[in-house]
């Protein structure tokens, strides 16, 4: 079963703090973001800074890993 409980403190966060938080490169953060690889949030004004979707990642995170165990594993997120 996985039931590991992941808190995200915030929604959203810029390229650097993601980049902070996960040791990946912000120039890496910022090719994956234009790769699709990392989920950004829907900007709402043009040149609005790019943010990173914590909840989106968040849950692709979870989903990787359930289909990684297989399916009868029960999520506890």
């Amino acid at each position: 079963m996985l039931s590991h409980l992941i808190t995200t403190s915030v929604p959203f966060v810029t390229f650097e703090e993601y980049s902070r938080l996960t040791g990946i490169p912000v120039n890496t953060v910022k090719d994956y973001a234009r790769r699709g690889l990392i989920i950004i949030k829907t900007k709402d004004r043009p040149g609005e800074k790019p943010l990173v979707n914590m909840v989106a990642m968040r849950e692709l995170a979870a989903r990787e890993a359930l289909e990684k165990l297989g399916s009868n594993q029960t999520a506890i997120l």
